[in-house]
This record gives C-alpha cells, sequence and structure tokens, in this order.
C-alpha cells in the first residue's frame, strides 16, 4: 500500500491518532502486566488474541461484507507469520510480562524501529550506516542498564524477564519483516486478521491442550479483570493496530516510527501511576538512551 500524501490542514488529526496509539499501547502493557498477576500467562495470551481477532472479524467483514481467500503460497506464508507473530510473541510477552515490570517492558517495545533494521539487515542484507548501528548499540545499552541496576540483579533469574521480552519482540519484528511481499497483493487490514486469526487460533489449541477448560479461572468473574481483558482486546490491540494500519498507509512508516519516541515515556508514566512500580535515577537514563538510539537507529 502507497502512503498517500495528507493536506496541511488534517496532519493533525493523523499525529493526533499515532499519539493516541502509543497511549493505547502503553496502556496495554500496564494492563497486560496486572493480568499476569491474576491470571495464568496461557489465559492472559489467549483471552486476549480471542477478543482481538473478533474485533477485527467484525472489521473486515464491515468493509469487505465477506471473509478473503488466499491461494496456498500466501496461506502458509500468513500461518507461519501468525505462529510468529502472535503465538510465540504473545506466550513470550505474557511470560516476560509475568518475570518483569511494566517499566522494562515499555523501554523494551520501544527498541521495535531499531529491531526492524536490524532484522531487515538480516534477512534482506540491506546495508546498516555506521550512525544506524551506534544508534541500535545506545538502546540496547539503555535497557541493559535498566536490567543490570535493579534491586533483585544478585538473583539468578534476575533478567530473565526482560530477555524474554526480547526475545518476543524479536519474534514479532522478524515474523513482520517476513510478509512484506505480501503487502503488495493484500491490504494491510487482510493481513492483520489473518495473522491474527491463524495465530490466535494456535492459542486456543495450546489452551485446550495445557488447560482445564471446564473450570475457567475464578477471577474471570471480576469485573475488573475482564474490563482489563476487553480493554487489550479491544483497544490495545485490534483497534490501535488497525489504526496503525492506516497510519501507515497515509504517511509512511518512517514518519510514524518517529511516535516510537512517545511509547516508553507514556509506559513509564502508568506503570508508576497504575502499579506503584518505582523509578530510579536508571530508568531516567535508560529512557534517553532508548530515545535517542531510537533517533539514531531510524535515520
Amino acid at each position: 500500500m502507497t502512503p498517500t500524501a495528507t493536506p496541511g490542514g488534517h496532519s493533525w488529526r493523523i499525529n493526533a491518532m499515532l499519539l493516541a496509539i502509543m497511549v493505547a499501547w502503553a496502556l496495554n502493557i500496564t494492563a497486560v502486566k496486572a493480568l499476569t498477576s491474576v491470571l495464568d500467562e496461557i489465559w492472559v495470551a489467549t483471552l486476549r488474541m480471542v477478543v482481538a481477532s473478533a474485533v477485527l472479524t467484525v472489521c473486515l467483514l464491515a468493509r469487505d461484507r465477506r471473509l478473503p481467500r488466499f491461494d496456498r503460497r500466501q496461506l502458509a506464508a500468513l500461518g507461519f507469520a501468525g505462529f510468529l507473530m502472535v503465538y510465540a510473541n504473545q506466550l513470550l510477552f505474557s511470560r516476560g510480562m509475568h518475570l518483569s515490570t511494566a517499566t522494562s517492558a515499555a523501554l523494551i517495545m520501544a527498541l521495535s524501529p531499531s529491531i526492524s533494521v536490524a532484522a531487515a539487515a538480516v534477512l534482506f542484507r540491506e546495508r546498516i550506516p555506521a550512525l544506524r548501528v551506534l544508534g541500535i548499540f545506545l538502546g540496547f545499552a539503555g535497557v541493559a542498564l535498566v536490567i543490570f541496576n535493579r534491586r533483585d540483579a544478585s538473583e539468578v533469574a534476575a533478567g530473565l524477564g526482560e530477555v524474554v521480552l526480547l526475545m518476543g519482540l524479536i519474534t514479532f519484528v522478524f515474523g513482520g519483516a517476513l510478509v512484506q511481499r505480501l503487502a503488495k497483493r493484500l491490504d494491510s487490514l487482510v493481513i492483520g486478521w489473518a495473522i491474527y486469526v491463524g495465530g490466535t487460533a494456535m492459542l486456543v489449541v495450546h489452551a485446550l491442550a495445557t488447560q482445564d477448560v471446564r473450570a475457567l479461572p475464578p477471577e474471570l468473574l471480576d469485573g475488573r479483570t475482564l474490563l482489563l481483558v476487553l480493554y487489550s482486546g479491544v483497544l490495545g490491540t485490534a483497534v490501535s493496530n488497525v489504526a496503525w494500519y492506516q497510519a501507515i498507509a497515509t504517511v509512511g512508516m518512517a514518519k510514524a516510527a518517529l511516535f516510537f519516541y512517545w511509547l516508553p515515556i507514556f509506559g513509564i508514566a502508568f506503570a508508576a501511576a497504575f502499579l506503584g512500580e518505582a523509578l530510579s535515577v536508571w530508568h531516567i537514563v535508560a529512557l534517553a538512551a532508548v530515545i535517542i538510539g531510537t533517533r539514531l537507529g531510524t535515520r
């Protein structure tokens, strides 16, 4: 899908939408962290993705009045992308959120543009300028500062959650890189729908095989937990992703990626405000390193 120019009078709307997406994603990090404290990780991943897939299906049917059809090669590519971007990503994300903090997760999620640049270099042999290499290194160094200066850094498991989160982000980025060619024949909403529905089906099979579905978690009956699941599935995943697709189609990936600087800012603020996570000077240093690193890594 080719980016289209936007009239000057409408640019503020796109900017506002991109900022709202970062707020939604930052709140989603906080919501998932709260959910992992009351639900098993497989339920956190599966229930959220079931809700997200249902919303994306409604959006697709409302627009096209039918579900898309794919050839075998498209199904294979979309299925593998669904495995990486939803199934593996969500299992790792939920596990990482359980072991880590929302503050660390926000910093790691902000590395997405830099990791995308690195993935393009690995998969498509694109040359990375020295300045971008410096930016990628600086971003990772910022996250490392938080890991090694945690109060529990002397424990064996210290940093494990951050490593798991990073692995989840890498699976998502590489999955996205693998389906770039599909965008020439399929629009982003169709691709997103297929990936989420396929990945969610894998999560459901996983849940059925490992959990006793006859005894759903009693915590689901709690109104707060239900609201968190609905928020994460509807606004934190489905609606925000559809908006992100639209923003990329309108202004291009390069400009849209600039708003990732806001993700760790909002994420750290929400983690402190809603979860009571303590902040230290190392978080501020890491935040600066990630923001500067992301800027250099995407120039």
